[in-house]
C-alpha cells in the first residue's frame, strides 16, 4: 500500500490551474514516464506509463476515471493499471483553493494497492519513489501553467515595401517533459536523500563521518589493488 498526501502552490489563478488539471494533453506532458494519455469517454481516460521503482521497471497500461467533479474546486479519481511489473489500483482526491493573492494551492490525497513484482520492493523505497514522482509531476505541471500565462504573441505588420500582410509570430513553446532517464535519476537522488536523512536520525554525526571515512578507505584500497595505481 502506498499513501500520498501533500500540497503544492501555483503562482496562477484557480481557473487556469483547473483547466490544466483537466486537460489530457497537459497531463500527458507532466506525468513522469507517461507515454500516452487519451480521453475515451466522459471523464474517462486510457494511457500507458513507463515507471521504475528500484530494480523494477516496466510499462503499465490502464484507465483513469474522474468523478464527483466540482468545477473549479475538486474531483475524485480512480485508476487501474497492469503490466509486466504487476498490477496497481488506487483512488485519490484533488482540491484547489485560491489563496487570495493570485495563487492557487493544490491539495491531494491518494492510496494505491500494488501486486506482482513491483510489490516486492521495500515499503521505504516505494514511499520515497512515489513522493519523488509526485513532486516531479507537480513541478512539470507548474512549468506548463507558467507557459500558458505568458503573453500571447501579437502579429506585427510588415513594412509596406515588403508585403501588406501581417507577419505571424510563433506562440511560446511549452517546456518539454522530463525523459524517463531524467525521472529515474531524480527518483534515485530523492530516495538516497531520504535514506541518508533516516540514517542521520538514528546515528550521530560522528557515526556518519566514520561510515563515510570507512567507505572512502575501501574505495581507495580497491583502486590501489585493481585500478591504474595497482598496475
Amino acid at each position: 500500500m502506498v499513501t500520498l498526501e501533500g500540497t503544492y502552490s501555483f503562482d496562477a489563478p484557480q481557473d487556469i490551474v483547473w483547466e490544466a488539471v483537466q486537460d489530457p494533453h497537459v497531463l500527458s506532458q507532466v506525468l513522469p514516464g507517461c507515454e500516452r494519455l487519451a480521453q475515451v469517454g466522459e471523464n474517462e481516460y486510457e494511457g500507458e506509463i513507463n515507471i521504475r521503482i528500484g530494480p523494477v521497471q516496466g510499462n503499465f497500461a490502464g484507465t483513469v476515471r474522474l468523478s464527483d467533479i466540482q468545477p473549479p474546486n475538486s474531483y475524485k479519481l480512480e485508476l487501474e493499471g497492469q503490466g509486466r511489473p504487476g498490477y496497481v489500483k488506487g483512488a485519490g482526491h484533488l482540491r484547489l483553493e485560491s489563496s487570495g493573492d493570485g495563487k492557487t494551492v493544490l491539495s491531494y490525497t491518494g492510496e494505491a494497492q500494488l501486486s506482482g513484482r513491483i510489490a516486492s520492493v521495500g515499503q521505504r523505497l516505494m514511499d520515497s519513489s512515489a513522493r519523488s514522482i509526485t513532486r516531479q509531476g507537480l513541478e512539470s505541471l507548474d512549468k506548463q501553467i507558467q507557459a500558458r500565462l505568458q503573453p500571447q504573441p501579437v502579429a506585427v505588420a510588415a513594412p509596406i515595401s515588403t508585403t501588406p500582410e501581417a507577419k505571424s509570430v510563433p506562440p511560446p513553446v511549452a517546456p518539454s517533459p522530463p525523459s524517463t532517464t531524467e525521472v529515474g535519476l531524480n527518483v534515485a537522488k530523492d530516495v538516497a536523500s531520504d535514506l541518508l536523512a533516516d540514517f542521520e536520525k538514528k546515528y550521530s554525526a560522528r557515526d556518519v563521518a566514520i561510515v563515510l571515512a570507512g567507505f572512502a578507505a575501501v574505495v581507495w584500497i580497491w583502486r590501489m589493488l585493481f585500478g591504474k595505481e595497482g598496475k
